[in-house]
């Protein structure tokens, strides 16, 4: 039972910009990316995420956030968010990004996952004019069904800068709080940067 788990743990998710992390809680996070994600095990997540805390904030991104869920030293999940500038058909919008969710492999499939990203939605949507999160995922009825997500038509057109690692799930998911301008289904969708 999801419940009886999640009391048993005594835990709670939390939210942390990423520049001001602790640093053991960070490496914890970034074991349960490792471990969590094994096709990319040469990449080294903690790594990763102490190069983007030094970042100075830019338009194509701009402060990070890591929500997670840890017992006891252990982080049981998390995902990062930020926000980024993205183009509708040249328009800007400025957007909130979810990556990098994930639950440790023996914790799947008790809501941990669901905790952590609604933990990130109610630290980050409604707050500083940011009404919308955009993402991508190879698992879009998990969102449909846990956030009420729409899933943006496939025919937008996607468009990345010179270099830029395109999406790699088949998917793109908005979660709304608040009103935001619709999305026409043949719109350019300039994705400002990497796929996330």
């Amino acid at each position: 039972d999801k419940k009886k788990y999640q009391n048993n743990l005594t835990m709670m998710a939390e939210s942390v910009p990423t520049k001001t992390i602790q640093e053991d809680v960070l490496r914890a996070v970034a074991k349960t990316w490792s471990e969590a994600f094994p096709t990319a095990a040469d990449r080294d997540r903690y790594a990763e995420a102490l190069a983007r805390r030094e970042l100075e904030d830019s338009d194509s991104f701009a402060e990070e956030w890591i929500h997670y869920i840890l017992s006891e030293g252990v982080c049981l999940a998390a995902c990062r968010t930020f926000l980024r500038i993205v183009f509708f058909d040249d328009k800007p919008r400025r957007i909130l990004a979810l990556a990098h969710v994930a639950s440790l492999p023996g914790h799947r499939g008790k809501g941990l996952g669901v905790e952590v990203v609604r933990e990130a939605f109610d630290a980050r949507l409604g707050v500083g004019g940011i009404q919308e999160c955009i993402f991508c995922t190879g698992i879009p009825t998990y969102y449909i069904k846990n956030f009420k997500a729409e899933l943006l038509p496939s025919t937008l057109q996607l468009e990345y800068p010179s270099g830029a690692k395109p999406f790699h799930d088949a998917a793109i998911l908005r979660v709304l709080r608040g009103d935001s301008e619709p999305i026409s289904s043949t719109a350019r969708f300039n994705v400002n940067g990497d796929g996330w």
